[in-house]
């Protein structure tokens, strides 16, 4: 088999999946930022760990976005996972901090905790 049958046959198997452009986009990184070009075989494993993410263009582009060689599905929900949790304790240290200003006798200007539009009964 040729390089041009390879490539067009990586991309028959990604492009349903990712689309052509990202398709396309996750070839290239594993060629030129990586230096490992993806095979036929290594395509349709990744296809099936893009599935399986239920986010497969997301799952693609984090691969890329962080420098993966590869990703599957389970490190693909554990970072989804991690980013939520960040995203969740920031929110709780904020509600937290509010309470301690309220709590410290600041003048809130009758909102509750620091939130406008919450009222104090």
């Amino acid at each position: 088999m040729g390089k041009d049958t390879v490539s067009q046959e990586i991309m028959d198997i990604l492009s349903p999946v990712l689309g052509e452009e990202l398709a396309a986009a996750i070839i290239e990184h594993r060629k030129r930022t990586l230096k490992k070009p993806l095979t036929v075989y290594a395509a349709r494993m990744q296809a099936r760990e893009y599935l399986l993410t239920g986010d497969p263009v997301g799952a693609a582009e984090m691969q890329i976005f962080r420098g993966w060689q590869a990703i599957k599905c389970d490190w693909y929900l554990k970072e989804k996972a991690r980013e939520a949790g960040s995203i969740n304790s920031s929110a709780r240290r904020t509600t937290v901090d509010a309470a301690r200003d309220f709590l410290s006798g600041e003048d809130h200007r009758w909102d509750a905790f620091g939130f406008p539009g919450i009222r104090k009964h």
